[in-house]
């Protein structure tokens, strides 16, 4: 009887917290979809902790001068152990013709995530150098055809 009605509070509790847990994936997804948008509150709902708080106000500055879109080319869950979690992700940026000239690129980075508060939400990205799409190729910088 005892073993029964713990059974049954472990199960109520499942049932009560909402079921299934949200994607890592889905997280990071949704935060290149506030950049594209350049929607702030989006974004900060994505992120948490020292980027949050410089976030904001870099944010605003960067949608005043470009406009930027971002596509996710590929991302892959590279781990996820109890709270932690790490999404690797290959983005492409291009100009949309703001203010300022944005330099087309492709980005490789792993962020990396934290659960809390039911929610995924990216708390570090480490980020490999971008490659330049709209850079002059060799040849041209070279002067050679």
């Amino acid at each position: 009887m005892k073993k029964a009605i713990i059974a049954m509070s472990l199960a109520l509790f499942f049932v009560g917290c909402g079921g299934e847990r949200p994607s890592p994936l889905d997280a990071v997804r949704e935060s290149y979809r506030a950049m594209d948008s350049e929607d702030i509150d989006a974004y900060l709902a994505t992120v948490t902790g020292p980027r949050a708080a410089a976030a904001e106000t870099l944010l605003a500055d960067f949608f005043a001068d470009y406009d930027v879109a971002y596509s996710i080319d590929s991302i892959e869950l590279v781990s996820e152990m109890g709270n932690v979690a790490q999404v690797r992700t290959v983005v492409t940026a291009t100009d949309r013709g703001g203010p300022k000239k944005f330099h087309d690129n492709r980005m490789v980075a792993v962020h990396k995530l934290r659960f809390e508060h039911g929610k995924w939400r990216i708390f570090f990205s480490d980020v490999e150098r971008p490659k330049m799409l709209d850079a002059p190729s060799d040849s041209v910088k070279r002067g050679t055809s």
